[in-house]
């Protein structure tokens, strides 16, 4: 009986991480899409920082300023990409 019991047992602990595999699985390919996404927007971010660099008047640079803030308070940028892609602005 007690065998029984626990082969029921067993049974039903593969099944329930069977069905919860393609969840798990799912989840954790959003999280990497995720990330990659970020990376994606902080590289646009830099580049667009590093192309325009000479090209700034005061208004453009309070602009990018604004932009670059809105993407550090989405946090989608650290507290020192933040500080480094505003250096680059001021200098």
């Amino acid at each position: 009986m007690t065998y029984l019991v626990i082969g029921v047992c067993l049974f039903l602990l593969i099944i329930v991480v069977y069905i919860s595999a393609k969840p798990i699985s799912m989840g954790i390919e959003a999280r990497r899409n995720i990330k990659d996404n970020i990376k994606g927007d902080i590289e646009n971010t830099e580049n667009l920082i590093d192309n325009n660099d000479e090209q700034f008047n005061d208004e453009s640079i309070s602009d990018e300023i604004m932009k670059l803030n809105e993407l550090k308070n989405k946090g989608i940028l650290t507290e020192d990409e933040y500080k480094k892609a505003k250096d680059k602005i001021l200098n």
